[in-house]
């Protein structure tokens, strides 16, 4: 399966680099995989994107011109994306097996929780990127 590490990663609405300001106590890491299921809202540059994170481990997000998935694993994808996801310690797996666009289908990104509080998360890629996302309520 081929990895693609994003120049700009996020997982739900960014609001800006507010980080820990915000969304209550910190989640404790044990908890991450738990806590993160729901819908989340982001947006990378000026695009918004929503993202559901299922107990079976699977997530479908909405993407718009250049969120989340569309930065991560092909610019300009837009759509329903369909895949499986999993938290090892601070990582994030995003693992895509149905996609409007073939360009990321069997694609996977990785991503590192920044921070993580129950209506805020910041994710990091390998490359930099920032953005944070807030809980859909």
């Amino acid at each position: 399966m081929s990895r693609t590490r994003s120049s700009s990663v996020a997982l739900l609405i960014a609001l800006g680099l507010t980080g820990c300001s915000s969304g209550g106590a910190p989640v404790p890491e044990t908890q991450y995989a738990t806590k993160i299921l729901g819908q989340w809202q982001g947006t990378v540059g000026d695009v918004n994107e929503a993202i559901t994170f299922a107990s079976d481990g699977k997530f479908v997000s909405q993407v718009r011109q250049r969120g989340f998935i569309s930065n991560t694993l092909g610019q300009g994808v837009t759509g329903t994306i369909h895949g499986t996801w999993a938290i090892q310690g601070k990582s994030i797996t995003l693992k895509i097996d149905s996609a409007e666009n073939d360009r990321v289908l069997n694609k996977e990104t990785i991503s590192t929780i920044e921070a993580f509080r129950p209506n805020e998360l910041v994710v990091k890629s390998d490359a930099g990127g920032t953005a944070t996302f807030v809980r859909v309520l």
